[in-house]
Parts: structure tokens; C-alpha cells; sequence
């Protein structure tokens, strides 16, 4: 089985500086992801440009999908993080963080959320979090503490992906650590940078595991988002 997680930047396509929404689905397709999260996703809304992403995504791939709203722009039009798949998405829900405590730590503070799917392959049932961090390391630690809630709860294998917005260095990710392998630790260039893609000099996107096999792992560096996608494979 073949994971993926990829910011894609609400389909905003680099190097054409307009949103492209069959290019992000020919890339999935292209690096042969049975399973892919999406971070910076947006929905159907009022405002130009916001429609249904993971819609249009996964019709093109002939895949399931799920979008996860984590806040609504302006008020009206949905944001969030999602999910697209080969295989059926069994249940799912988003997992709102709770941030009170992390407001007013950065002037770039969003409300953020934990995509939550179960997916079945191979009769095993396989639980998945995608997670788009905040900016500041408050934020990032309640989101931290949102995920390990999860985590210890959980009883299946687990993959845990997306934007962490910090390095694997960082104190907050420590509980993380604790609780799940990072594929990096498989990778032939560890610690590559998958930020900015058009300049790289930091690695902020990541894949976790646990109860699984990770046999191979490569983040790939092509410019279509302003991220690189990373693309690991389990046995399963």
C-alpha cells in the first residue's frame, strides 16, 4: 500500500500561478498513491475559487474521498484538510483542536482540525490522521496533544500525515516520537526539506506510523505545489 501526503496549496499550481486542479489529480495518479492526505484544501463556498476540491480530485482518479473542514473563510467558505483513496473509507470524522489556549501566540493563528478515516485493506482495518499544524509552538502543541488523545485510544495501525509546520528537532513533536515510528527514518536522504518547494531548505511534512511494516520512503522533488509530497510504502 502506498501512502501519500502532499499540501497542496488549495490546488494552486506553482509554476502557472493559477489553481490547476487536474494537475494535483495527474500527480496522485502519476506517483501511484493508493492513499493520499491533503493538507490546505478548500470547499465549496461563496467565495471565487472555493469549490469542491476533493470532489473534482477524486473523480478524475476514480477514488473515494473526503474533505474535512477545519474553518470557514471569511465566515462562508469551508477549509480544512482531506483524504482521497483507492480503497472504501469505512468511517470518518474531523477532530477539532482545541486551541483556546494557543490564541494570541501567533498573528497568524488559524483554527485547525485532525482528519480521522478508517480504511480497510487486505481485511485489516487501518486508522488515518491527516493534520495541518499551526504556526506557533502552542498551537502545535495542542495539536500534539489532540493527535496523542487519539492515538491512545486507537487500537488499529495507525498512519499519521500531513504539514507539520516545524522540524523534527522540535520539543512539541516529541510525544509524537514516543508513540510512532517517522518513515524519514527509512529514507536514502534523511531530513530532506520538503518547504519551499520552488527553494528547499526545510523538511515540515511527514509520514508516522505504527503497527505496520514501512518498507520504502521518498519525498519527491517536483515543484507543483509549494510543497514537496512525501510517498511511503507499507506491507499490509
Amino acid at each position: 500500500m502506498r501512502v501519500m501526503t502532499f499540501n497542496i496549496q488549495h490546488c494552486h499550481a506553482w509554476n502557472e500561478g493559477r489553481i490547476n486542479i487536474p494537475l494535483f489529480a495527474k500527480t496522485i495518479r502519476r506517483l501511484r498513491a493508493d492513499v493520499c492526505g491533503l493538507n490546505e484544501v478548500r470547499g465549496k463556498g461563496p467565495i471565487g475559487g472555493y469549490t469542491d476540491q476533493v470532489g473534482k480530485i477524486k473523480r478524475r482518479l476514480w477514488y473515494r474521498g473526503v474533505f474535512g473542514e477545519a474553518i470557514k473563510v471569511r465566515g462562508t467558505s469551508p477549509y480544512g484538510n482531506a483524504i482521497v483513496s483507492r480503497k472504501k473509507i469505512r468511517e470518518w470524522e474531523v477532530i477539532h483542536i482545541s486551541d483556546e489556549c494557543a490564541r494570541g501566540e501567533s498573528s497568524h493563528f488559524e483554527h485547525r482540525a485532525v482528519l480521522r478515516t478508517v480504511i480497510r485493506e487486505n481485511k485489516k482495518d487501518i486508522t488515518f490522521l491527516v493534520c495541518h499544524m499551526g504556526l506557533s509552538v502552542a498551537e502545535r502543541r495542542c495539536a500534539v496533544k489532540t493527535i496523542c488523545d487519539i492515538l491512545d485510544c486507537t487500537d488499529t495501525p495507525v498512519i499519521l500525515m500531513g504539514d507539520f509546520n516545524t522540524t523534527p528537532d522540535a520539543e512539541e513533536l516529541c510525544p509524537i516520537y514516543e508513540r510512532m515510528s517517522d518513515t524519514d527514518a527509512l529514507a536514502e536522504d534523511p531530513g530532506a526539506p520538503t518547504f519551499a518547494s520552488y527553494e528547499p531548505k526545510t523538511k515540515i511534512d511527514y509520514i508516522f506510523y505504527r503497527g505496520l511494516k514501512c518498507t520504502s520512503v521518498q519525498t519527491v522533488p517536483e515543484v507543483v505545489s509549494d510543497h514537496f509530497p512525501i510517498i511511503a510504502d507499507f506491507e499490509v
